[in-house]
């Protein structure tokens, strides 16, 4: 992969974009492997252990730090609740806001869910020198800045034509 030469990233394969999707998929693959057989999936249980990590949060900030749909977070606390894995309440200090904190048992399962987490990144740091792991985190903390930048930008006008679907303005 030759991302330097502007040629090369005509192709799909050869962009940072398609490397972050294949990078992301397999964090989810390893993630629901081995939480499917607790109920959970690799957002549930990135949720739990970010409850472990923060205490008790806002639904808001549930969406802000794990960079998912409102949806996605709503289902997923969902989920979470009717298996009394968290306490869902609303805040004391305003009321359109709900507040989300693990249970005993939540916590538990966080705790397991944390040590992949925590096996994962061994592995990962394992095989880097310490000034290469650094480099690199600095490099993905600049990607998740710029991206953060273009997320609400309209990048590209798509042309209109007869495959959108019935898709209006």
């Amino acid at each position: 992969m030759d991302i330097t030469n502007n040629k090369s990233s005509d192709r799909l394969d050869s962009r940072l974009s398609y490397l972050f999707h294949l990078i992301g998929a397999r964090f989810l693959q390893i993630g629901n492997r081995h939480f499917r057989h607790l109920g959970l999936n690799h957002y549930s249980a990135r949720m739990l252990v970010l409850l472990m990590d923060n205490g008790e949060m806002k639904t808001g900030d549930l969406v802000s730090r794990l960079g998912l749909p409102q949806s996605t977070i709503s289902t997923q606390l969902q989920v979470l609740n009717k298996r009394k894995l968290i306490k869902r309440k609303r805040s004391e200090k305003d009321n359109r806001s709900v507040m989300v904190e693990l249970t005993k048992e939540g916590h538990e399962l966080a705790v397991d869910c944390n040590h992949l987490s925590q096996a994962v990144q061994d592995y990962l740091v394992g095989h880097f020198e310490e000034k290469e792991l650094l480099k690199n985190v600095q490099f993905l903390e600049k990607i998740n800045k710029l991206l953060g930048e273009l997320e609400h930008q309209d990048l590209y006008e798509f042309k209109k034509n007869e495959h959108n679907n019935g898709a209006s303005d």
